[in-house]
């Protein structure tokens, strides 16, 4: 435990629970605006299929060896098609001359391959219908569309051929009933053209989350190829699910961290930038999927523009260079009078980004990461790309990889003078057995984050031996357990975030920045299911926090609370007197509210809390938002996104004593007002 001369927040074990809260005992410097910050990573369904809106799979027509010789990887993925449309039929068998995730539309006497020939990436695809047996053939794939919120939709395709027309589709999945088509005519057959159309697609007789098919077909003999097809709905925002935008606007969102994770230390910044159909398409080493580059530097920042955050870039420091580090620093920060600053004009952005953090490396110190490598071998590493970067733009602000005490010590020991901030990744309880009850991982996790105030201290106190003005920046978080136990989809992901912010904050300026993981799906905050978008309970513990911790001042606290003790859990540590109320106070700057945050962290009762204010006179209404569900389990899905949210009650009036009873498993801000 931190001592008393030095905590913010000191806790006494009781079984009463009383909170007094010191106003005029408040930090020099308020809560950094960095707590509130995100991760996104090329991973899985976080970019694609996520924040990004473009709707179909494999648009660039790539072959299925592409996913590997075995086609498990693609196998793996048709069957996470397959559970969301449990009666897809399309699917159930690779075509030959198909491309990835598409399959045969119609009959007739058709050949389908997929060729070298094409605009921009590997391979495009061929279809030669020589006659038809039905009305039309082609290619096809199953979708879902966002028609609650649009029925518009935008498509882009690349054609080239001697076929007169070409139709695109969508329909309904189980009778084939047309809700929307355009016909492409003015076909070339020397060359290549892009074609832009927009269509309407009828919402009559579909359900929310109805999946259906799109197809792409020929309706009279001839021969088309196709390359880069995109779908969008025309209410994205600059490619941009409006939903995700929207949201994490709402959240108060400061900071992104891009664009990894684990995939970094394989990624060339300069395959994301340029025309999106010149782009190499790569695979994606560390998650085993494809890389189509279409969300690169310029996509992110504009995504950041968005949403209103900053933006935090993590280099490659695995099998990347310094000097492409630097010129990535100088496409972002660069004048138009550089090389790289006058491309990314070139590219449509002539004002420079200011990028301000940069993170050399991502988790070098582990083997599961491309270019792992000894504590010793990544100082050195980590000065000659800041040597490098630094020439570039000397204003930026560097992010070295840490990890454990011993890591760290040696890293700082060698490079300490120019090392200015250190990142951690508590991403706990990945090997967890599935058979350990639930309760007694809630209660690990809950500990964590009580050990991550001591284990914060002596970071803190290691790194002032040889940096000047220590920093810590925690680039990843969330729970990585499995799906029976406490996770980062249940509203426990919200509690370990309350309690981890709450560690931070007691350090004050100490801990710079948290880039929670990650931003869709993943466990980061928003879901998105069939073209659905709604919120995990994390997400709601974020925006509580960011709505009244930015800009405003710790002040003492002391916290009379029950407390347990945790035993060793795996690689959980041992933990006595973990306090099961938390809490934080704040101040705003012209001293007139006062803001207390109370986590209740039983699992199942309730806490009756008496409240002190000292020296502070508040008015007798006060406004609670109280984040919490039917139990720490809970969690918010497609069909209930709501079972976890924040209930405000704007006519709370306590009793002259301030007494607050607190529902278990909850995060509630109580918003007391001098003055009415």
């Amino acid at each position: 435990m931190v001592a008393e001369k030095q905590a913010l927040i000191k806790y006494i074990r009781s079984d009463a629970v009383t909170l007094n809260a010191y106003p005029s005992k408040k930090e020099a410097n308020p809560v950094s605006k960095y707590l509130f910050g995100k991760f996104t990573e090329h991973l899985g369904r976080n970019i694609y299929e996520g924040m990004w809106a473009q709707i179909l799979k494999n648009p660039s027509f790539e072959p299925c060896n592409f996913f590997g010789k075995d086609n498990a990887v693609l196998e793996q993925r048709l069957s996470l098609m397959k559970e969301a449309i449990p009666t897809v039929k399309i699917l159930e068998s690779f075509h030959d001359g198909v491309a990835y995730y598409w399959a045969k539309y119609g009959e007739g006497d058709v050949i389908y391959a997929v060729v070298p020939e094409c605009v921009g990436s590997w391979t495009s695809q061929k279809i030669d219908a020589r006659s038809l047996k039905t009305g039309k053939a082609g290619i096809q794939q199953p979708i879902f569309l966002p028609l609650h919120r649009e029925n518009i939709y935008e498509l882009s395709l690349w054609v080239k051929g001697d076929a007169k027309r070409v139709t695109c589709a969508v329909e309904t999945l189980e009778d084939n009933r047309i809700l929307g088509e355009k016909v492409i005519t003015s076909i070339e057959a020397g060359r290549w053209e892009k074609k832009n159309v927009s269509f309407k697609v009828s919402k009559e007789g579909v359900d929310r989350g109805q999946p259906l098919v799109f197809s792409i077909s020929l309706t009279e003999p001839g021969m088309v190829l196709l390359d880069h097809c995109f779908l969008f709905p025309a209410d994205n925002l600059n490619g941009f699910d409006p939903d995700v935008v929207r949201l994490f606007k709402e959240a108060n969102l400061t900071l992104l961290r891009y664009p990894g994770g684990n995939f970094v230390s394989q990624y060339n910044w300069k395959d994301g930038v340029g025309p999106v159909e010149k782009r190499p398409i790569r695979f994606n080493k560390a998650w085993n999927m494809a890389e189509y580059n279409h969300v690169g530097t310029d996509e992110f920042m504009k995504f950041c523009s968005l949403v209103g955050c900053e933006p935090l870039i993590c280099v490659n420091a695995g099998d990347g260079k310094p000097e492409e580090a630097a010129q990535w620093v100088e496409y972002c920060n660069g004048n138009v009078d550089t090389v790289y600053g006058k491309l990314r004009a070139e590219n449509g952005n002539p004002e420079p980004y200011q990028v301000k953090f940069w993170e050399i490396g991502n988790e070098l110190y582990g083997p599961w990461q491309e270019g792992y490598c000894s504590a010793e071998e990544y100082a050195e590493r980590y000065e000659r790309f800041y040597r490098s970067m630094i020439k570039v733009d000397p204003g930026i602000k560097f992010i070295a990889n840490g990890y454990d005490l011993d890591w760290n010590e040696k890293v700082i020991a060698r490079k300490g003078s120019i090392i200015r901030s250190l990142s951690i990744h508590p991403l706990i309880g990945g090997r967890l057995p599935k058979d350990i009850p639930p309760e007694d991982v809630y209660h690990s996790i809950i500990g964590f984050t009580y050990w991550s105030v001591q284990y914060l201290e002596q970071l803190k106190n290691m790194m002032l031996k040889a940096v000047r003005e220590p920093k810590l920046a925690v680039t990843e978080l969330q729970i990585m357990t499995g799906p029976r136990l406490p996770n980062n989809k249940t509203l426990t992901e919200a509690l370990y975030y309350s309690g981890i912010v709450n560690a931070s904050i007691q350090h004050g300026d100490f801990v710079e920045m948290i880039t929670h993981s990650a931003l869709v799906n993943h466990g980061g905050g928003l879901r998105k299911e069939k073209e659905i978008v709604y919120a995990d309970p994390v997400y709601y513990a974020q925006k509580l926090y960011a709505k009244h911790c930015i800009e405003q001042f710790p002040v003492k606290l002391v916290i009379e609370t029950p407390m347990f003790d945790v035993p060793e859990l795996q690689r959980l540590p041992k933990v006595r007197n973990v306090p099961y109320i938390d809490a934080i106070a704040l101040l705003d700057k012209d001293e007139k509210t006062l803001s207390l945050i109370v986590s209740n962290r039983k699992p199942d009762t309730q806490v009756k809390a008496k409240i002190y204010l000292h020296d502070f006179e508040a008015y007798e209404k006060v406004k609670t938002e109280t984040l919490s569900g039917p139990s720490y389990m809970a969690v918010n899905t497609m069909e209930k996104p709501d079972r976890v949210k924040i209930f405000e009650d704007e006519d709370t009036i306590l009793a002259v004593k301030l007494e607050h009873v607190f529902q278990p498993h909850s995060i509630t801000a109580l918003i007391f007002k001098n003055e009415k």
